[in-house]
C-alpha cells in the first residue's frame, strides 16, 4: 500500500509539474496548524491538540476565467489527540502524508474548496506515563476522507484558508477516526 500511495503521489505531482507551462498551472507552498482530534461513538474524552501541517500544491484552471480550478496538494500533516487520567496524560501523534484533490471555486479573492483526501500513516508516537511507543502494528496505514474549506487569496498570491478534514476509515480496526480543523497560510509562486 505504501508503494501504491507514493507512486500515485509521485505520478500526480510529476504530471502537474510537466503540464505547468502548457496549461497555465501555478504551483505554491503552504504551512499551517491543525487542531486535531479523534471521533467515535464509543471513544469519549480525548481532547484536541495543536499540530503542524506543511506542503505544496498546484492550481490547475478548469475554466478560462479561473473561476473553477483543480487543486491537488501533498501535505505533511500531524494528527492525534491527548487525554488526561489520574495516572497522567497520554498524547497520540500520528504523522501522515495527505493527498487532497480539491475542486476550488474562486469568487474574487474569496475561495471555496471541497474534495476527497487520501492519507498515508508514516509514523506513530504515543507518549504516556509508562513510556513512549512508536509501533504502527494494527493501524490502518491508508486513510480516505473528505475536505471542505473556505479562504481568501490576494492577487499577489498570498492566501489564508480554513478547512475541515474528516477520515472515513478508522485509525485502528475498532478505533476512532481523525477529525481535523486546519488554518493554512499559502503562497502561489510565479506571476499570474
Amino acid at each position: 500500500m505504501k508503494n501504491l500511495f507514493l507512486s500515485g503521489a509521485t505520478f500526480l505531482l510529476s504530471t502537474v509539474f510537466i503540464s505547468a507551462s502548457a496549461q497555465n498551472v501555478r504551483l505554491g507552498i503552504k504551512a499551517g496548524v491543525n487542531y486535531a482530534g479523534v471521533t467515535s461513538p464509543n471513544y469519549e474524552g480525548p481532547q484536541r491538540r495543536w499540530a503542524p501541517a506543511v506542503g505544496v500544491f498546484a492550481q490547475v484552471p478548469l475554466s478560462s476565467d479561473g473561476f473553477l480550478m483543480l487543486q491537488p496538494e501533498l501535505l505533511y500533516s500531524q494528527k492525534g489527540s491527548k487525554i488526561t487520567y489520574a495516572s497522567g496524560t497520554y498524547t497520540d501523534r500520528f504523522h501522515y502524508l495527505d493527498l487532497p484533490i480539491l475542486a476550488r471555486i474562486n469568487a474574487g479573492g474569496l475561495f471555496f474548496e471541497v474534495g476527497p483526501q487520501i492519507s498515508y500513516l508514516v509514523a506513530v508516537r504515543n507518549e504516556g506515563p509508562t513510556g513512549t511507543f512508536t509501533d504502527t502494528e494494527g493501524a490502518n496505514r491508508l486513510q480516505a476522507g473528505g475536505v471542505a474549506g473556505v479562504g481568501y487569496q490576494l492577487p499577489m498570491g498570498l492566501g489564508l484558508g480554513v478547512r475541515y478534514t474528516h477520515d472515513l476509515v478508522r485509525i485502528t480496526r475498532q478505533g476512532p477516526r481523525n477529525s481535523v480543523f486546519q488554518a493554512q497560510l499559502s503562497y502561489l509562486l510565479g506571476s499570474r
